[in-house]
């Protein structure tokens, strides 16, 4: 009978805390004490639930240690989870007599053997409408099955909670209802206030005072007529009379300024209705005054760049649209795109890149001379007008200028930047018959720059079958070259991080052209690519690495592998699979010495089709490596579904790895990622000593670049020694 007298008075002392919206947390532990009260042997806990990811939170548990009580957090819950876990899941009552012989526990035993719990019966705190808030649960230190009467305590307690949670959400959801009107109201920007049916003042917000000078009390009480020019005050009570009739009305109006000064606004009238009644009127005003200035701010969005306040290109094109009669078509048109500027913006930042591009744009335009026209036409290309009846010497030396100016160190914050950049020229005296063919023609010039090795100009040639003509040549020399042995193939080594030692190599290919020398692949390799040229270069380079790989490897102990870099449209032809295995076969070379490189891009797109081709390659002993990983734009989901034993973080990462902490975070990041995926890591371009450190002390294994060496022809690799670099 006094069992029962404490639990009625404990029961209505809590339902006393929950009628006065006592915190839940005082709630909670006077629930708990209840059953301890009641059940002296028994830890009583509570754990909360998070719809936001399913999982349930342990927030109170009495005589609990600190670590099961941070063990307990963000659990899953799920039919398998525990006690706590199952009664979320299955919303009914989970009782485990024995936690050593329950199979739910064996992930958390641990936990239970070491706070010394042995039994353990749970409780869904359910709303009446079936929504999970948590469980309340009740341990003992030794096996134990639960009365009858023990379960309907617990049953009340969780039912205290349900009932203290429903209510605390409630009265915080009306709570933030009234905010969020008294915040809207507040801290609107226009002025809003409140009218009686007769039209005076009995409310307003601070932007009334901010936007007219008058103050809330100055105003209260007295009629909206007041601060209306007279010219508006007949179209201010029609307003005014549609919405006492329940009609939402806008309309511009002349007012009074607290200073005496009249000024125009756009106000909204909105009828207040309570209970289906229309007892009031609200406003909304705000000045319009600066309505004019604002149109030629939007007008000056629309033709300028608001990074570097220069023109954009549409300003560029009706600059350039009205100067091209004017000299008589004597103006050309400069594009100046800058060299490496992505792996800027990428690698130090937005912010770092925008400051450039204002830094690259103060130094054109103070270099420019009067009656020169800049614009920014889109990311990191400039456009450059330079008109008046210009002639071809001027226009050569602009750009020689523009190369020279730009060469210079920027200073950006902390960082020194250099950069330099690619200008397309077009002639307006050429074969160019409108201004906007003239920029057409300068794109065409800047993309020729960027493949003639970047830093340069090119110009446009005037006659467009020569620039034909010198297609046409440069692909049938390219196709020579594969047929008459021009194409040669360097390697470069990839060591050891920690020892230097060599343990595998790169297979890149060059062009010795008869009369151009040495071509870098940066220009044949994009024209092939368009060509499709690529793919009897691929097979070059594969069949060629493989016949060398025997002499490479003649008299090592340990015997390198070789990586081939394969181009998409390589990889994505049919037959590809057996052109691996046929060159294997030729060259008697050991399928697991052969690496494959491909782009992240290339697998992200038609990934099932990738995954087959990669799993009959790794069923053939051939490795495949993603190469340049993190320019691309990978889905980590595919990733680890990719049958690949490596990846190579781009160079454009380790630059600056050891002082920029952008780089530094990513490459760390990739190659934590790639060791939980199982795969090796190979860093490229190092360049310095500082940087192998660095990536030593991220447990990077495997690095290649010019520190160590650069490529190098066949016979020069071979003599290479063991441990790079040599000193």
């Amino acid at each position: 009978m006094i069992n029962t007298l404490v639990e009625l008075a404990d029961q209505q002392k809590i339902q006393d805390m929950i009628a006065n919206h006592a915190p839940f947390s005082d709630i909670l532990a006077a629930v708990t004490g209840m059953v301890a009260r009641q059940m002296p042997d028994a830890l009583v806990t509570f754990m909360l639930y998070d719809p936001a990811d399913d999982t349930i939170s342990l927030v109170a548990g009495e005589g609990l240690s600190e670590a099961y009580k941070l063990a307990m957090q963000r659990r899953k819950i799920g039919p398998e989870v525990a006690t706590c876990g199952a009664a979320a899941f299955f919303r009914k009552i989970i009782i485990t007599r024995s936690i050593a012989d329950d199979v739910n526990w064996a992930p958390y035993r641990d936990y239970s053997f070491a706070e010394g719990l042995a039994s353990c019966w749970s409780i869904p705190v359910l709303t009446t409408d079936d929504e999970l808030l948590g469980t309340f649960a009740t341990y003992h230190r030794y096996p134990y099955t639960p009365e009858e009467s023990q379960l309907v305590l617990s049953q009340r307690a969780a039912g205290l909670l349900a009932l203290a949670l429903a209510r605390q959400r409630d009265h915080h959801a009306l709570r933030v209802n009234q905010q969020r009107y008294q915040s809207l109201f507040t801290h609107h920007p226009d002025a809003v206030y409140e009218l009686d049916l007769e039209g005076r003042f009995i409310a307003a917000n601070p932007s009334v005072e901010k936007i007219t000078g008058f103050s809330e009390q100055s105003i209260l009480g007295l009629h909206y007529s007041r601060f209306v020019s007279p010219e508006d005050l007949e179209m201010t009570h029609q307003a005014f009379r549609k919405a006492r009739k329940g009609l939402p009305h806008t309309y511009e109006v002349g007012a009074y300024h607290a200073s005496g000064e009249q000024y125009r606004m756009e106000v909204t009238n909105l009828p207040i209705v309570v209970d289906d009644e229309i007892v009031g009127v609200y406003g909304i005003a705000r000045d319009v005054t600066r309505q004019k200035e604002n149109e030629q701010k939007l007008r000056f969005q629309r033709t300028h760049d608001l990074l570097t306040g220069l023109a954009n290109r549409s300003g560029f094109e009706a600059r350039l649209a009205e100067d091209y009669p004017l000299s008589k078509r004597r103006v050309a048109v400069l594009l100046v795109n800058l060299d490496g500027f992505t792996s800027i913006n990428d690698g130090l930042g937005h912010a770092v890149g925008d400051q450039l591009l204002q830094a690259v744009a103060n130094r054109l335009s103070d270099w420019l001379q009067p009656g020169d026209f800049l614009a920014r036409f889109a990311g990191d290309e400039f456009g450059v007008l330079l008109s008046g009846q210009v002639t071809e010497e001027q226009v050569l030396q602009a750009a020689e200028g523009l190369l020279g100016v730009l060469s210079r160190p920027f200073e950006i914050g902390e960082y020194v930047l250099h950069i330099s950049a690619s200008i397309g020229i077009a002639f307006g005296s050429g074969t160019a018959q409108s201004s906007s063919e003239l920029i057409q023609h300068a794109h065409i010039a800047v993309r020729e720059a960027k493949a003639q090795g970047r830093n340069t100009w090119e110009w446009y040639a005037s006659d467009a079958s020569t620039s034909v003509r010198e297609h046409i040549a440069l692909r049938r020399e390219l196709l020579e070259a594969v047929e008459h042995d021009q194409l040669v193939l360097h390697y470069q080594p990839v060591v050891d991080a920690c020892t230097g030692e060599l343990k595998a190599m790169e297979a890149l290919v060059r062009w010795q052209h008869p009369v151009r020398g040495l071509v870098p692949p940066g220009v044949f390799i994009p024209l092939a690519e368009q060509t499709g040229q690529i793919i009897d270069i691929d097979r070059w380079v594969l069949r060629q690495a493989c016949k060398d790989l025997p002499a490479i490897n003649a008299g090592r102990t340990e015997p390198l592998t070789v990586a081939v870099n394969i181009s998409p449209v390589h990889f994505r032809r049919t037959g590809f699979f057996e052109e691996i295995r046929q060159a294997l076969e030729e060259s008697g070379v050991t399928p697991c010495l052969l690496e494959l490189e491909v782009t992240e891009g290339l697998l992200m797109s038609g990934t099932e089709k990738a995954i087959d081709l990669l799993q009959n390659l790794r069923n053939l002993g051939v490795k495949v490596a993603i190469d340049d990983f993190g320019t691309g734009f990978s889905s980590l989901s595919y990733l680890r579904q990719l049958p690949i034993t490596k990846v190579k973080i781009d160079r454009s990462f380790i630059n600056q790895i050891d002082t920029n902490r952008d780089n530094a975070a990513i490459v760390q990041g990739v190659i934590t990622m790639a060791h939980h995926l199982g795969l090796q890591v190979v860093a490229e371009g190092v360049e310095n000593q500082a940087q192998q450190s660095d990536l030593i002390q991220r447990s990077c294994e495997l690095l290649q670049g010019f520190y160590f060496s650069r490529p190098v022809p066949l016979a020069e690799f071979i003599r290479l020694p063991q441990r790079l670099p040599e000193n």
